[in-house]
């Protein structure tokens, strides 16, 4: 099957007249349009753009009649001309790649020479942010997902209440972390151990790994954050909601959170290690919420830190009372200091 000519611009009539042509240079009109099927009109035409394309020269035996170039002449011209017009195309795309990269760069640097801090009110503000700063990222991504403002939900089934305490999704969504890891960014995310409970969450997390990334399990996460390339940090504004953070920028003010995180990750499980009870018949949990009631915190602010609800607290301390035979928090906590579980 012939190759078409499109690829030099040729319409599908003036192609298939210039290979006529070149196979028989003396045909007349009548001829053409029954070997081609072409009308008149379209015969017309395609000898037009022919000769536009400079693919039909008058004759040097008879001026009136065009007469067709050789391949060796009129394609090899068209081809070089193809040729230039790709190249011409290719240098406005390097131009607009820089403009794009100076416009960004300076969008950067002016937000950073007006404050090294932004506020982000709103999911939708948090999201858009989230995105800007992932497509510049091309390190690391660190993540800290306590929960999404867990509450108590009437059942009677411990194990049921703890699954709908945890969250579905952490601040990085599914797609953000997947064209992260697509890019060959490092991806280490931090749940909490109620996670482990709640299959969608566990579904999800799977899927991070299965992508590359790496999921491990904490006890109690003091607050959500994520951090890029160790430099720029996204944290809550305001501690009770979820629908603000404040970015940081810059190595210094974000070594603190790098180094918070690094230390909940050595000491974090990874999700395909099973969190079971150990001897003393308590869980990682147990001692994690004993260590936030001995600094004072309420039930509130514990919750948040485990990531389930102030009712599956309250269900933990009455069963960690109960292992230590204590009758009151306070006891509680003075017997778990004299055995060493608060360390």
């Amino acid at each position: 099957m012939p190759v078409a000519l499109q690829a030099f611009g040729l319409s599908d009539p003036a192609g298939r007249l210039y290979r006529e042509l070149l196979r028989n240079p003396r045909a007349t009109d009548a001829e053409l349009t029954a070997r081609l099927g072409l009308a008149p009109d379209q015969l017309r035409s395609a000898r037009a753009e022919l000769a536009d394309l400079e693919l039909l020269r008058p004759s040097w035996d008879d001026p009136s009649h065009l007469h067709p170039v050789v391949p060796e002449l009129g394609l090899a011209a068209l081809l070089s001309r193809r040729e230039a017009e790709l190249l011409s195309r290719r240098q406005e795309f390097e131009r607009a790649r820089a403009a794009f990269g100076q416009l960004r760069a300076e969008a950067e640097s002016e937000r950073h020479h007006h404050t090294r801090t932004e506020h982000l009110i709103g999911a939708d503000a948090i999201r858009n942010r989230l995105a800007e700063l992932g497509a510049g990222t091309s390190t690391q991504a660190l993540v800290l997902s306590p929960g999404n403002g867990p509450t108590d939900r009437p059942t009677d089934a411990p194990d049921e209440s703890d699954a709908s305490d945890a969250p579905a999704t952490g601040p990085l969504d599914e797609s953000l972390s997947a064209e992260l890891l697509g890019r060959g960014v490092e991806l280490r995310t931090l749940l909490v151990d109620a996670v482990r409970r709640h299959p969608p969450t566990v579904a999800h997390a799977r899927r991070l790994v299965g992508l590359g990334g790496q999921v491990r399990t904490a006890p109690a996460l003091p607050l959500r954050l994520v951090v890029l390339d160790r430099e720029t940090a996204l944290l809550p504004l305001d501690p009770e909601r979820a629908d603000t953070a404040t970015v940081l920028h810059g190595r210094g003010p974000v070594a603190a959170l790098c180094a918070l995180f690094d230390g909940l990750w050595h000491s974090a499980a990874p999700l395909c290690h099973p969190r079971g009870r150990d001897l003393n018949g308590m869980t990682a949990q147990h001692y994690a919420l004993l260590r936030i009631l001995q600094q004072g915190d309420t039930d509130v602010v514990a919750a948040r830190k485990l990531g389930v609800s102030e009712r599956t607290v309250r269900r933990l301390t009455a069963e960690a009372l109960e292992v230590l035979g204590a009758r009151s928090r306070f006891q509680a906590g003075a017997r778990a200091a004299e055995r060493g579980w608060l360390h």
